[in-house]
């Protein structure tokens, strides 16, 4: 069952500027549904790390590993996405994401 998408999240398009500091260029709004749970995640060494939170969008959203999201105005980074299907079928239901608190973006 697709969760209600009652929050909105904005998915950061970045550039760097002339010091190779990352900077948001604009914001694209995203419907989603957010909630703060954490949960144990595996990161690209193997290490274990907690996410701080978990969203759910539209299977069409656009949402990839290492976007930058602000939601309710906090940033976090997409660490971890995870494509639902029902059973026996290959259409996309809705798309879950674990997310990790990151640090503010000028």
């Amino acid at each position: 069952m697709k969760p209600p998408m009652l929050n909105t999240a904005y998915k950061q398009v970045q550039t760097r500027n002339e010091y190779g500091d990352y900077t948001s260029t604009s914001e694209v709004a995203l419907p989603c549904h957010f909630r703060f749970i954490t949960e144990q995640v595996s990161a690209d060494t193997n290490e274990q790390i907690q996410s701080d939170a978990m969203a759910w969008f539209e299977p069409d959203s656009g949402i990839e590993r290492k976007d930058i999201l602000k939601i309710e105005g906090e940033f976090f980074r997409v660490e971890r996405v995870i494509k639902a299907r029902r059973l026996r079928e290959t259409a996309v239901q809705f798309i879950k994401v674990e997310l990790l608190k990151y640090g503010v973006i000028s």
